[in-house]
């Protein structure tokens, strides 16, 4: 009916409304692209193979770091007993209530007036703490490299946890070589210039933070499944993990990651500027940084990622992994200023 057709149409001088715009694809730079996001995944691990297979992958990562388990075990045990120092030191003195603090009852005696002084503990401050471990899962990792940065994840997860502490293990990849989905659909549309991002993201859960770690323990055998290495998109996965971490209730969350090289994915970089994902990576550690929600710390393993972070250490052989995780993370919970300082690599502007 005309008439009807009439009353619905809008008022004099109202336009109809534009759909808003697609929020961007990165909080750390509006201006970075991605082709398509509809073959992008977040997973579980225990999505990517059968409960049978992680069992048995498990047990050969297990097997392939026998050898390794004593200086590991030493290193983890080096942890726990440096963070339970610093949680059996972290006492407040000059309380009017506690335990008597007998290392000030001189003052009372010499002069009676003073108040009686008192220390008590502190609920210490990593009770209320998250850590995530965000691993590269690129093609470079593969052999000694990703069993070393497993059975890292797997010593640090245990140790901390008995320590109180959250630890959340994420690992990132791609889903193909040479771009998967995203660049067949490119072809498709006949290769529009300037893309950005093309291939199809896989970002993998190995152990959320509340998972207990018995229950996701197979888990990481995943890393050494024939094929599952691939590209790696550091920004958006740094991006991702620092989500992940800003949704959590924790006081503290220390984010680090673990990585062997710059960003590669031959398909994006191969339509795009040349330091396409190198500048992302830039301007997500810049906001992440900036933000300080958040304390971001990475181990480059025969890669030199201080050029990217500001904390950061390089390893030139992925032996020293375990070694170099236990010194950082001790250092961060370290109750002294200086000495966390001094882990840190901040130049103290004199």
């Amino acid at each position: 009916d005309m008439e009807e057709a009439d009353e619905q149409e809008l008022p004099d001088g109202e336009a109809p409304k534009e759909p808003p715009p697609a929020p961007p694809h990165s909080d750390a730079d509006p201006g970075y692209k991605v082709f398509s996001t509809a073959h992008d995944e977040e997973i579980a691990a225990e999505d990517l193979a059968e409960a049978q297979e992680l069992e048995r992958l498990r047990a050969y990562l297990d097997q392939q770091l026998e050898p390794l388990k004593g200086a590991v075990s030493r290193l983890a045990n080096k942890l726990q007993r440096r963070l339970q120092a610093q949680q059996n030191r972290s006492w407040e003195f000059d309380r009017e209530e506690g335990i008597l603090d007998a290392g000030r009852l001189a003052r009372v005696v010499a002069n009676p007036t003073t108040p009686l002084s008192f220390k008590v503990e502190k609920d210490t401050e990593f009770r209320d703490t998250v850590v995530t471990l965000l691993l590269d899962n690129s093609g470079s990792m593969r052999g000694r490299p990703i069993s070393i940065a497993a059975i890292c994840a797997d010593v640090l997860a245990r140790t901390l946890e008995r320590c109180g502490v959250k630890v959340e293990i994420l690992g990132f990849t791609t889903n193909a070589w040479k771009g998967g989905k995203a660049r067949e659909e490119w072809l498709a549309q006949g290769r529009p210039g300037q893309p950005g991002r093309l291939n199809d993201l896989r970002h993998i859960v190995y152990k959320s933070a509340d998972a207990p770690w018995r229950r996701v323990r197979d888990n990481l055998g995943l890393m050494m499944k024939e094929g599952l290495l691939k590209e790696n998109i550091d920004g958006e996965a740094l991006e991702w993990a620092h989500r992940r971490m800003l949704a959590r209730s924790e006081a503290r969350k220390i984010l680090m990651v673990i990585s062997d090289g710059a960003p590669v994915d031959d398909s994006t970089l191969s339509v795009n500027p040349a330091n396409y994902l190198e500048k992302h990576l830039r301007d997500v550690i810049a906001m992440v940084e900036r933000r300080r929600g958040v304390e971001l710390l990475a181990i480059g393993i025969g890669h030199d990622v201080t050029r990217y972070y500001q904390r950061a250490v390089t390893i030139t052989d992925a032996e020293q992994l375990a070694g170099a995780i236990t010194e950082q993370l001790a250092g961060l919970f370290d109750s002294d200023p200086r000495a966390r300082a001094r882990v840190m690599g901040i130049r103290r502007a004199s």
